[in-house]
């Protein structure tokens, strides 16, 4: 009795014995499977939006409604995501819901990229299917409210499907499949530039594969002239509808703030020390350790394998190049981990098969090797040892994966609890409140006040970075300015800055909005201090806000100041209003504190 391990399908097979599992067993494990799934994605669908998400809406209402990013409404992030939004309201309506529900069958489609590449590389239904059944799972369950339905998370398909056609393009030898990996690769770039870092390692890996394969140099350029040429063509499509529509205003943001600014603007890390970065990291690491252990396992298999399957190693290209673009990013926001999961399911469904081979094979040989009425004394019974780490193997990921479920399972009872009445909204949706930078029931009685307090056809100014208050209340913003550190940083840098404050005080002045709101403790990386602090920065926007806005009221973090009606406040009215704002944020402080 041996195992024999077959190059052509990177798959143990046994030689001898032959069983087969009952018909049963394989319906009812896939009912497990996608009950599993839809269990894991079920509280997803009531994840309120925060104000990266509130942007991405807003800019896709917009676009509902003839309107084009950048042109129409400026903001850092890639049109991708914009269009996404857009489709999500297409098909399901203009809701929190509708990009939910777009979010968990989107992440199907990419479960599905992953089942091919996996199938591509590893020539295994097994792997390829686990591959996609970790990365869903691990995507609903691991994946916080504010990082899902982000750049990251739609860019995914788009990628895997480079890598995919890369490694198809080794394979086969097939200019075709080089060109499609092109195409797929323009598209990644409209929703996170930074992954070209990603695609560069898997494309080096592939040239020096084909290298070692006696490939001629004239095929090598052939198939990089023909990636080109495919990137091109996935560039085309984004880059026609942003011609006239806001391409130039792209181009302006991106030059002034998309390179060194942003790289340089601090991010969860509350120092400059590698220790600092490395508390970040680890408490992600917390959170994904299963994943963790079980995709370092796989890559150290996978390079111990080469031999056999030389494929393998584009998978662990995939992952450290992953790892390295988000370490570059320097901010180690959770969405920018998301790439890493594609790679992580793939390296783990890996180490899972390989796990469950050895145990059954080895359960095998015991069955096979053992005489039925003669004892074999324990030092000489086949595949002892071998037992004995597969066991404990087993107990471990058992043992971290009900840790894990554990750790979740308060959201699963929340969710039973408000879906039967138990729990009110304002209770439920306590838990998406993040400190003191965002409260869901906040935002949303802001939202509410706008609605009731001004007409379909005014306008709201925000003062901050938070179009999600425009979106939720259905009310426009009187500029395109909707995030306000472009008017504040950039200074020495940015040869566009007195420009774009002149434009935004004539958007003001030109169609003054019914409600200026201005923002608490919304610090971004690129405005540390938060947009209140940062006001006296533009005092020609200030004046206009003393002299023709009276203070009305504040809700949580949302100072309201409503335009009067003759545009000539009286002195009693502007003390009076400097009086009630004084005292309120004096008590919602003492409240805070």
């Amino acid at each position: 009795m041996r195992l024999r391990y077959d190059a052509e399908d990177s798959e143990y097979t046994n030689e001898n014995v032959t069983t087969e599992w009952p018909r049963w067993v394989r319906p009812v494990l896939w009912i497990v499977l996608l009950a599993t799934l839809v269990v894991a994605a079920l509280p997803t669908l009531l994840y309120p939006f925060t104000r990266d998400q509130g942007i991405y809406a807003y800019i896709a209402d917009l676009m509902m409604q003839g309107g084009a990013p950048f042109r129409d409404a400026w903001e850092l992030k890639p049109p991708g995501v914009y269009f996404a939004y857009w489709l999500a309201f297409s098909l399901f309506g203009r809701s929190e819901l509708a990009v939910r529900l777009f979010d968990v069958l989107y992440t199907l489609l990419s479960a599905a990229s992953i089942y091919v590449l996996a199938q591509e590389v590893f020539r295994n239904r097994r792997v390829a299917a686990c591959s996609a059944w970790i990365y869903a799972f691990c995507y609903y369950l691991l994946v916080h409210f504010h990082s899902a339905a982000t750049p990251e998370a739609f860019m995914a398909p788009f990628l895997v499907a480079s890598v995919y056609d890369m490694v198809r393009g080794v394979r086969s030898r097939s200019n075709l499949a080089w060109f499609l990996g092109g195409v797929a690769s323009g598209f990644v770039f409209w929703f996170k530039p930074t992954a070209g870092l990603v695609i560069l390692a898997v494309l080096i890996w592939a040239c020096v594969e084909m290298w070692r394969e006696r490939c001629s140099m004239r095929d090598v350029l052939c198939s990089l002239a023909a990636f080109v040429l495919g990137g091109l063509l996935g560039l085309l499509p984004i880059g026609l509808y942003l011609y006239g529509h806001g391409l130039r205003e792209l181009l302006g943001i991106w030059r002034a703030y998309g390179t060194g600014a942003y790289l340089n603007a601090r991010g969860l890390a509350l120092g400059n020390g590698l220790l600092a970065r490395l508390d970040v990291i680890v408490r992600y690491l917390r959170d994904w350790q299963l994943l963790l252990w079980l995709s370092v396992a796989g890559a150290v298999g996978v390079l111990a394998g080469r031999r056999h399957n030389r494929l393998g190693g584009a998978v662990v290209v995939f992952l450290l190049s992953s790892v390295a673009a988000s370490l570059l990013q320097g901010k180690l926001f959770e969405y920018h981990w998301i790439p890493i999961l594609a790679p992580a399911a793939m390296l783990s469904a890996v180490s899972l098969m390989w796990l469950a081979r050895e145990i059954r094979g080895q359960a095998r040989d015991l069955l096979h090797a053992l005489p039925k009425k003669r004892a074999v004394p324990p030092s000489s019974r086949p595949g002892q040892d071998i037992d004995m780490r597969s066991i404990l193997a087993v107990v471990v990921i058992v043992g971290l994966l009900l840790w894990m479920g554990y750790d979740h399972l308060v959201r699963y009872r929340r969710t039973a609890a408000y879906l039967t009445g138990r729990l009110s909204a304002e209770q439920y949706y306590a838990q998406f409140d993040i400190g003191k930078d965002f409260s869901r029931m906040g935002t949303w009685r802001a939202a509410a006040f706008l609605r009731e307090h001004s007409a379909p056809d005014e306008t709201a100014l925000i003062w901050g970075v938070e179009p999600l208050v425009n979106f939720l209340a259905q009310r426009r913003s009187p500029t395109n300015y909707i995030s306000f550190y472009v008017l504040v940083t950039g200074e020495g840098r940015n040869p566009c800055l007195e420009t774009w404050r002149q434009d935004f005080l004539d958007d003001i002045r030109e169609a003054p909005p019914a409600y200026i709101v201005l923002v608490e403790n919304d610090v971004t990386p690129l405005a540390p201090f938060g947009s209140r602090a940062q006001l006296d920065e533009i005092p020609a926007f200030k004046a206009i806000l003393e002299a023709e806005y009276d203070f009305e009221t504040q809700i949580e973090d949302y100072l309201f100041y409503r335009r009067q009606e003759d545009g000539m406040p009286s002195a009693v009215s502007v003390k009076k209003a400097s009086y009630i704002e004084h005292d309120l944020i004096s008590r919602f402080h003492t409240t805070r504190v």
